[in-house]
Formats: C-alpha cells, structure tokens, sequence
C-alpha cells in the first residue's frame, strides 16, 4: 500500500495565512522530533510556496534540499551517536529530479538539463561525508551513468549557444579535480566530460580539443579521434593515426573489423600483421586473421594460424582439433612434433598431457608424469587409467608416498573431509584399492589420538 504523504493533511489555506517566520520555526520544531517528516514537509512547503524567478533556479533549489535529509549512522562503539546525509534519499531523490527534467529535454531545453545536474555535481563535492557505504556508493554510480545519456542528450540540443556549453564543459573539466570523485571513483568523470564535449562542439572544434587532451589519455580517446577524423572525411590523417597506434587495441582491432567486413580482405590482412608485428600475436589478433584468411581460402595461412592458435590458446584442446582436422594426414606427425617441441615442459605441463592423452602417445605422456616437479600427483590421478600397466607400480607408489605424507601434515577438519575425498578417488583407480587397504591400516594404527581423521574415514571399511 502506497505511504500516504503526511503534508498533504496540513490544510494548504490555513498555511496560507501563516507568517513566514511561524513556519520556519515550526518546521525546525518538527525536525526535533522527526526528521524525516522535517524534510518532508520543507520540501513540500518550498514546492508549493516558496517563488523562484526561473526554472533553473527552482530546481537548483530542489537539488539543495536534497543534501539536507539527515539520518543517523553508526558510530564505532555501536551506538547511533553521529548524524549525517541520507545517501540513498538524496540519490532516489536525484533521480526523481531528472524524471521531471526529461519533459524539458523533449522541449530542447537541454542548458536547464545541464545546469541542473551541475547543480548536484557541486553540491556533492560541498556536502559529502565520510558515511558513503557499499550500496549508497553503487547507486551514486548508477546515478551519474544516467548523467552521461542525459548530458550527452542536452549537449546534442541546438536550442541553447555553443559559448553556454562551454561555460558547461568549463565546470566539467574543474569537476573532474574534486576531491569526492578523487576518494570515492565512483564514475569516471572525465569520460563523462569527454562525451560531453565530442557532442557540444562541431568536429572540427571537438576534434583540437582532443588533440590537446591525448598526451595525457588512453586509447578511449584515440577512439574517438579516429570517429571524428572519419565523420570529417580525413582520411590520410586518420590512417597515419593508426599505423602510428598500432599497440593501441581500442582503434586497430575495429578498423580490421571494418576493412574486413566492407570486402577488402587484404588491407585487412596487412594491417592484422602489421598489429601483431608492434604488439605481438594476441589472441584476438589471431582470430581475426584466422578469419580472415579463411575468407581468402588460403589454407596454407589457415593452418599456420591455427598452428599459433593452438599454441597460445591451452585452456581446451579446440584449436589443437582444428589443426590436426586441417593438416593433412600425410603431414601430421610432422606438424604434432613440431608443435609438441615448441610447448615448454614445465611451463606447459597440463596442456601436453592432454596432447599425448589424446594422440595415444602414451610412452610421452608417462615420460612427462614421472619428470614432473609440481604436477606429477594430479596428473597421476588423471592420466593412470589410460597408461600401459606396467607404469601402474611406480605410480602407485609414489602416490602413496605423497598421501602417506599429507597425512602426518594434515590437522583441520576441512583437510581430513579433502584428504578421505582423494583418497577415495585413488582407491576407485584400476589397481589402487590394495595400496589404499595398506594405507589406512598403517593411519588407524599410527593415529588414534585423531579421531576427527578416524571420523572423516569411516567410509572406508
């Protein structure tokens, strides 16, 4: 059920005739006693009487009377001992500010828009306290993201001077300083300043003012360079902006993108190569020549390429797939040697187990298990199954060591639940039950002052 608004019981003609003074200091007694029906009522007495020469000024007004809600707050000894602004009633409060405002930007009063959110962008830096928590932080978040759609929106408004909106990007930019956007980085305000501009001003202008702010920028604003020096039609100054970025991911990979999609595979292909060159080959470098070289139906590149995918990719074996299904049969042993002997031992343990498992190189496979340094336990338990019997031994072995071991070191709960669930995972490998039997003997003779141990085996009969 909807709250019913309190100051809608107080009859708006006896108000009428109540001096101005006898409100006031009935609306700090009221505060006194509850503050949240305070607030209620000044701002619903400012609303209905209260006469402001402009719209701008009225909302200005509004915002201000959003930072006076007060609520308690915890104080460290547990107490609410401490008073300070009610984040979320100024935030929600915001957002009802700008729901009123949107009307206005229909109407193209977009400079309203702006000053009004600047309003609170100033005001926020005056007020703001050290009572910003998680959820509050989110929603000042959630609230400036709306700030760029709507400023973006205002800026594009030719109903108000370009002199006003850089009176606008003006307080942006000294905005972007303060010290609450500084402490908090709740929003990149000088992203929202940057859309702001590229919006307000013609190209040409936006586009100086990039130039001036990019010795100290990233790749976002190279991005936008490259937009605005394509809408003005330059493009020789653009490319030389490219292929003088070629580490620069955010303009390179779209404008491969866009090559290869309008038909012009190899300027595509040229420029992938040159990217890869300066920034080496990345993964999404080399996607996208994969691609590319498939629609040249080029073979020879599509294994080659998927000869350095399959190398820089390890998390699955779908590029070593596509390799081995691409080569022909004749030359796969060479390719598989060739790949293989490239792949590090140590560092690329895991990743070469899979490729013996899953060329049936099983001799490898064993040859990397028994000279592992960190894996060889984990990789035992994975691969044993499929290995020739007459490693199984060994194996076992030094398997049983390792949990022989783990077991003397092992004293927390959580570890003997971890310790029993290997254990009943070795038991269940072809051959292992015995090994298992002998060690849990050997742990129930030599530990039964651990009875959480004894406890977390009970499984095992």
């Amino acid at each position: 059920m909807k709250r019913k608004n309190k100051t809608a019981l107080v009859p708006k003609k006896l108000l009428e005739q109540v001096p101005p003074e006898e409100l006031r200091k009935f609306v700090q007694k009221q505060a006194q006693r509850n503050t949240d029906y305070a607030c209620e009522l000044n701002d619903w007495l400012c609303e209905n009487f209260v006469q402001f020469p402009s719209l701008e000024e009225k909302f200005a007004n509004r915002v201000e009377r959003l930072f006076t809600r007060m609520e308690k707050k915890m104080g460290w000894n547990g107490k609410y001992n401490e008073y300070g602004i009610n984040w979320t009633a100024v935030t929600r409060g915001m957002g009802d500010v700008l729901d009123t405002l949107k009307p206005e930007l229909e109407k193209g009063n977009g400079r309203l828009v702006a000053r009004t959110i600047l309003k609170f962008i100033h005001t926020l830096q005056e007020k703001a306290d050290s009572t910003i928590d998680e959820d509050e932080y989110l929603e000042l978040s959630d609230l400036h993201e709306e700030f760029a759609e709507i400023l973006e929106e205002s800026a594009s408004s030719e109903s108000w001077s370009l002199k006003e909106k850089l009176d606008v990007l003006r307080e942006l930019r000294q905005a972007s300083h303060y010290s609450i956007y500084k402490k908090y980085n709740f929003y990149p305000i000088k992203s929202l300043c940057v859309d702001f501009m590229l919006t307000a001003l013609p190209p040409e202008q936006a586009y100086m003012e990039l130039i001036r702010l990019e010795p100290c920028a990233g790749g976002d604003l190279l991005r936008h360079r490259v937009n605005i020096l394509r809408k003005l039609g330059r493009e020789e100054e653009l490319q030389k902006t490219i292929l003088s970025n070629l580490r620069c991911d955010e303009i390179v990979f779209p404008e491969i993108e866009r090559l290869r999609d309008a038909g012009k595979l190899s300027e595509a292909r040229d420029l992938v190569n040159k990217q890869m060159s300066a920034g080496g080959r990345s993964e999404q470098s080399l996607k996208l020549l994969l691609d590319i070289v498939k629609r040249q139906d080029d073979q020879s590149a599509v294994i080659e390429t998927l000869y350095q995918l399959a190398l820089k990719i390890q998390r699955s074996l779908y590029y070593y797939k596509k390799l081995k299904g691409a080569v022909p049969s004749a030359d796969w042993a060479s390719m598989y040697d060739r790949l293989t002997g490239q792949l590090d031992r140590r560092k690329n343990e895991a990743y070469l187990a899979s490729i013996y498992a899953a060329e049936n190189d099983l001799d490898r496979l064993y040859q990397l298990i028994i000279q592992s340094h960190d894996n060889r336990f984990s990789l035992t338990m994975e691969y044993l199954p499929i290995l020739p019997e007459k490693y199984h031994p060994e194996l076992f072995q030094y398997g049983i060591a390792v949990m022989r071991d783990w077991v003397s070191k092992v004293n927390k709960s959580k570890e003997y639940a971890k310790f029993a669930k290997t254990l009943i995972q070795f038991s269940r490998l072809p051959g292992g039950a015995p090994y298992v039997t002998e060690l849990l003997a050997h742990i129930r003779t030599t530990y039964k002052r651990r009875p959480s141990l004894l406890e977390a085996l009970r499984d095992f009969h």
